[in-house]
């Protein structure tokens, strides 16, 4: 993110047409990287150009292969649940101070959502934990469901939800390398079919689909990007806040405080209980492919 001149960020540029013009002096590059104009010369440059990505929009986002660009492969981009590739969707970024991997714990791990969460999800969140998930692995994706049978739904989902009675809960998550998830969370009134209730949103049942996009930046800061998928009525809308950035904000207090400590004792034991199954399958998949990129 660099002017070949002064060494001014080009994102602090604008796009004319499909050029980039640096913000600073003025010069302009073409998509391949070269440089095609200096104001007050006639000629363009013949030596100056910076490095160029292959990228693609898609599903609204824009992505971009940092490697060697004869190995970008399109196919390979991540699919996203219940978002056309045309886009859609509501989308939210974060900053995180911390590293990607702390972020791929804490989805790889939720049963943090009992407690962690409590707040955001309105209380009565504890007896979430008192359940085992179902982990499989198949290839390098990983799918780990938590479901729940016959208990109070949490405040939020409860009263927005308007779920009166006993509640069946699910959160279904699929973990594709090296750091994109797929989170749908739900609760339905008991005995309506669960993520199949065919309950209206709003009226017996409430349920969304978080499209996890992590994208490292440095050892200690991440781009964290989420696009939800919904089909509440309009009235609920105002409502997705709360389940997203208050949640989130929660997530992000909790893996920056771990990186902190973890900046301060660097060499502290830490001990697995059973529910981390599918943090050490995602850390175990990560290093293979690290070693095998690596070759």
């Amino acid at each position: 993110d660099r002017c070949a001149h002064p060494r001014m960020p080009l994102s602090n540029g604008k796009v004319v047409g499909d050029t980039l013009v640096c913000g600073y002096h003025g010069l302009t590059y073409a998509a391949t990287g070269r440089c095609v104009r200096i104001p007050g010369h006639a000629q363009p440059p013949t030596a100056i150009s910076v490095r160029h990505f292959p990228a693609i929009e898609r599903y609204g986002a824009v992505w971009v292969w940092m490697g060697d660009a004869e190995r970008a492969d399109p196919a390979r981009i991540f699919r996203l649940t219940d978002v056309p590739e045309t886009g859609g969707g509501h989308r939210f970024y974060f900053h995180v101070k911390a590293n990607y991997l702390l972020i791929n714990d804490n989805l790889s791990d939720l049963l943090h959502q009992a407690y962690l969460h409590n707040p955001s999800f309105g209380g009565d969140a504890n007896p979430l934990g008192e359940f085992i998930p179902e982990v499989r692995q198949e290839g390098t994706r990983m799918v780990v469901h938590w479901d729940w049978k016959n208990i109070k739904a949490p405040g939020a989902f409860a009263e927005n939800g308007n779920i009166a009675g006993p509640a069946d809960g699910w959160n279904h998550s699929q973990f594709e390398p090296p750091c994109f998830y797929v989170n749908q969370p739900g609760f339905a009134a008991a005995g309506s079919g669960a993520l199949q209730s065919a309950l209206p949103q709003g009226a017996g049942k409430i349920s969304f689909t978080v499209n996890q996009l992590i994208t490292p930046e440095t050892e200690r800061t991440t781009h964290f990007f989420k696009i939800v998928a919904c089909d509440w009525p309009e009235s609920l809308l105002s409502k997705l806040d709360r389940f997203i950035v208050d949640v989130n904000n929660e997530d992000i207090w909790a893996c920056e405080e771990q990186q902190r400590v973890a900046d301060l004792y660097p060499d502290s034991p830490m001990h697995a209980i059973p529910t981390d199954l599918p943090v050490v399958k995602m850390r175990q998949t990560i290093k293979r492919l690290e070693a095998e990129e690596s070759r």
